[in-house]
């Protein structure tokens, strides 16, 4: 059975058959910071998340304006995991960037690259907080089902790392 990717979930909606991309000005939006939020059922208990850094949002879209593309930027991020019974924490470098790119059979493809937590696993599905060193390219089809999934780099779980 094919396996969503959880971090697509809400952009799925909003790209989902999207004709091809037009020359019109990219959307740009720059978050300074990000809520903090506690991960539950990918781990032996409960993680706090907390990004200290901001997100650039920039958003391509066609000429009637509905998004075709979407790159998410965290320039200098750094990741702070806390398990929320023992407060071990550990933190990582959350730089990098994903790129959306809606096609015209409505699937999406996906790319991750650089350092970043991903819950569960991207490639497998497999629960824990995995770490990204490098990059990440996935196809869905229009029903959000992982076609293709590649890895170039090394993905680690923090899940051990935390439990002390």
């Amino acid at each position: 059975m094919p396996r969503k990717l959880l971090f697509l979930s809400t952009v799925l909606l909003s790209l989902a058959m999207m004709p091809s991309a037009s020359a019109t000005k990219p959307i740009r939006e720059v978050h300074p910071s990000q809520d903090d939020g506690i991960i539950t059922g990918q781990c032996a208990f409960p993680v706090r998340g907390h990004i200290d850094g901001p997100e650039i949002i920039t958003t391509f879209t066609d000429a009637a304006g509905n998004p075709v593309k979407q790159i998410v930027a965290f320039p200098g991020d750094r990741v702070t995991l806390t398990n929320t019974v023992s407060g071990t924490s550990v933190t990582v470098m959350g730089t990098g960037s994903s790129q959306l790119r809606a096609e015209p059979d409505g699937s999406l493809t996906a790319r991750a690259m650089g350092h970043g937590p991903f819950f569960p696993n991207p490639i497998t599905g497999a629960r824990g907080i995995w770490y990204l060193s490098g990059q990440g390219i996935s196809t869905l089809d229009s029903q959000g089902n992982v076609t293709s999934a590649t890895l170039h780099g090394r993905l680690v779980d923090l899940c051990p790392r935390l439990a002390s």
